[in-house]
Order: C-alpha cells, then structure tokens, then sequence
C-alpha cells in the first residue's frame, strides 16, 4: 500500500482515537500515549506496517515547529491565571523539589550503579522535555560518544512510559481520596485579593468566530516571539508570560484555541509529535540501553517522589497528590493535560457526580498537573542540562 498524506493521517487519528476510547473504558489506567507508543512501535519498527515518515507524510510534524507550538504555548498561557498561580505556589515548589530529588539520586546512587556519563546525561532529559535533551546530546556528541547521545534521546523518548502510569495511579488514587472525603462537593473558597487587569470588554458576537480567535492568538503568539527575540529570554517562557497576560487583559479569550474551533488538530498534532520516534526505534537498538535508560528513569522517579511527598507533607497535602505533581516534568505538556482530564473523566464517567462537581475536580487537579509540568521542563530542566552537561565528561 502506497501511503499518501490522507492514509497516514486517518492511521495516526485512527491510533489516537483508539487510545482515548481505550482510556476512558479503563478510566485513566492505559492511557492514550500508552496506546499510541504501543502501537507506533509494533506496526512502526516491528511489523513495517507504518513508514517511519508516517508523521512527517500527514503533515502534522510541519506544524508544530512552524506555528503549532507558539499557537499551543500561547494558548496553553491563556489556560492559566495570575490568581491561580498565586493560588498554586505550593504547586511549584512540589514540582523543583521533585527536580531536586533526580539530582541527588542522580549523582549519588545513579553514578554509584550505572556511571557517570549515564547518570549525569540522564538527569536533565528525565527532568524536561526536548531542550534540555538536546543540550546533554550536543555535549556528548561534541565528545565523540555518539552512543551517549542517542542514550539521552532514548531517555526522553520513553520516560513518558516509566512516568505516566505512575503519575496517573497517584493522581486517581488522589482523585479517589478528594471524592471519598466529598471535598469536590465543596465550593472552593477564594482566599485573598483577586487580581483583576481585564482591559478590554468581553468579546462581542460580530468578533466570536474561529477566524477572529485565530487571529487574536496569532498576534498575541507573535509578541511573544518579538520578546524573546528582543530580550533573549526563553521563547517558551514568553510565549506562557504573554498568553497569560494577553487572556488576563483581555487581548485573547481563555483557551481561544478551544473557542477557535482548531484544540483538536493541535492537539493530535502535539501527541504525533512527540510519539514519532518510537515508528523507528527498532528492539536491538533499545535493547543495547535498554537497562540504564529504565534504570536512571526509575532512579529518576524514586527521587522525585520522594522529595515531593516531603515537600508536600509541608502543606499537608495527600502524598499520591504531591508524587503526581512532582512527576509532571516527567510528562510536559499536553501529557500533563490529559492524564489530569483522564482521571477526572474516569472519575466521572459513571455519572455519580455533577456537572459542577465535574469543575471541582478539574479545578483540583488541572492547573497542578499544568503548573508543575511548565516549571520544571520549559525551565528548570533547561537551567539544570546548562549546569550538569560541563560535568558528564569532565
């Protein structure tokens, strides 16, 4: 079969499709990315079924890093609120310390086991997202050790498969404790001055059309861009800090990707994105790693976990809580995203509970899996690669 950009399409919608069916049957217990990652490996590198290409053939890849990825940060900033995370500052420390908890076993029980060059290379990648890879794979290849950057890739690629049952166990066995207790129940209660900086009035009926919420991203996508490149701060950074404020003031509606008609192309574009390199990762080059990749990424999580759980007992919060949100920057987004809106779905899937109740429990879970995910990959784990990658082969 001769794949054209229409089949390879409907193959990759089909594989995602399957996978949210798959996890909301299971309510949050195989998630869509296990699904995914399962099936581009078996009919990708296994049964040849699926060309390697098969992203870049749809399309979806040319999105992303042309304007996907400032649409969906920006948009992703729109998401959040300045009283939010005021509200959700123990969110962020959660998440550093479980950074800090991968740094100690790291350079401690990770170099004592598997070695310098593979502790040290791993910590970053199990810490954030494809920046922070790409720094710990440009020092290793400007090394010699080619091998070692292809390890700290294959890190990044299947973290996601160590991190995301463990997330998404804690986050429902929280999810299950927050429901037991009634708490969802509850109105939540606003605590201190709101903050209010809305400038411009709500968007009248003549401008709330997809084509206008696209273009209101859009510009506010590419001030964001103008600032990055002005002040050399983080583009990633920008383009949340803008979308913040541009919902904050008015500029955009939150989540205007939704109101635009266009979160789910985004979306399945982001998830193929970041699944694609499992279509070429055959069995014999991950078997050759396989053990320290699984071994630092377990290393990885223990001592995130466990300096999370620590640091959340500070705020009394529920341990499976507090492991969930420190694995975050195992995650990144959109994976924060949608083991958060698994396990609310799951929990509601039933109907046992309202549509208010509903809110409660996203409220609860949503912007923490969120909050977590941005502070540690889009920067503390760029900061953290910057620092260690000097010392793998020192």
């Amino acid at each position: 079969m001769t794949f054209t950009p229409i089949i390879a399409f409907s193959c990759i919608a089909a594989t995602f499709a399957v996978g949210d069916y798959i996890a909301l049957k299971t309510k949050g217990i195989i998630s869509t990315f296990i699904t995914a990652i399962t099936a581009f490996i078996l009919f990708g590198s296994v049964l040849k079924l699926f060309p390697g290409n098969m992203v870049d053939l749809s399309g979806l890849s040319s999105i992303i890093p042309t304007f996907g990825m400032t649409l969906i940060l920006t948009n992703l900033g729109s998401t959040l609120e300045l009283n939010e995370l005021k509200k959700e500052w123990r969110t962020i420390l959660v998440s550093l310390a479980g950074v800090a908890g991968i740094v100690v076993l790291g350079f401690t029980l990770g170099q004592l086991i598997f070695g310098r060059e593979y502790a040290l290379s791993a910590i970053a990648p199990i810490a954030g997202g494809i920046v922070a890879t790409m720094i710990s794979g440009d020092t290793a290849n400007a090394a010699g050790r080619p091998d070692i950057a292809a390890y700290t890739a294959s890190v990044m690629a299947i973290q996601i498969l160590v991190g995301l049952p463990i997330a998404s166990f804690c986050l429902r066995k929280s999810a299950a404790k927050y429901i037991a207790k009634g708490m969802h129940r509850a109105n939540p209660l606003k605590s201190g001055k709101q903050l209010n900086l809305r400038l411009i009035p709500t968007t009248p009926k003549s401008l709330n059309n997809s084509t206008a919420h696209f273009a209101r991203l859009a510009i506010a996508g590419a001030l964001a861009q103008a600032l990055a490149n002005l002040t050399g701060i983080n583009a990633t950074i920008c383009y949340l800090a803008v979308g913040l404020l541009a919902s904050a003031t008015g500029l955009i509606e939150k989540n205007s990707l939704k109101l635009a008609g266009g979160d789910g192309v985004m979306l399945l574009a982001t998830y193929a994105y970041c699944a694609t390199s499992f279509l070429t990762m055959t069995f014999s080059q991950f078997a050759a790693i396989l053990l320290p990749v699984i071994g630092m990424l377990l290393i990885g999580a223990v001592g995130i976990m466990a300096l999370s759980v620590v640091m959340g007992m500070l705020f009394k919060w529920d341990p499976f809580l507090s492991a969930a949100v420190g694995l975050a920057c195992m995650l990144g987004y959109p994976v924060t995203y949608a083991v958060a809106m698994e396990v609310v779905n799951g929990a509601a899937a039933d109907g046992s509970i309202s549509e208010t109740e509903v809110q409660n429990l996203t409220n609860q879970f949503l912007p923490k899996m969120l909050i977590a995910g941005v502070a540690s990959v889009s920067v503390v784990s760029v900061v953290l690669a910057g620092m260690i990658a000097p010392m793998i082969f020192a």
